[in-house]
């Protein structure tokens, strides 16, 4: 009986370990969802800080113009 004990034991094991690599895979394609929407974000986030910085040079560089002017 000690066989089959071990048998069913290394059989409980395989199982528990499919189980564990199952949860895994799952977790990383959510983790991988996750990534993209950050990558998203990033992308527009670098936008809005262009379009900001943008706009403080364009203020800045009419400001110098009016300076000039004067």
């Amino acid at each position: 009986m000690s066989a089959f004990g071990d048998a069913f034991t290394a059989l409980k094991s395989v199982i528990l370990m499919q189980s564990r690599l199952d949860q895994l895979d799952k977790r990383m394609a959510t983790m991988a969802s996750d990534m993209d929407g950050l990558t998203e974000a990033m992308g527009m986030l670098r936008d809005r800080v262009s379009r900001m910085e943008g706009i403080i040079e364009g203020a800045a560089m009419a400001s110098r113009q009016r300076r000039i002017e004067e």
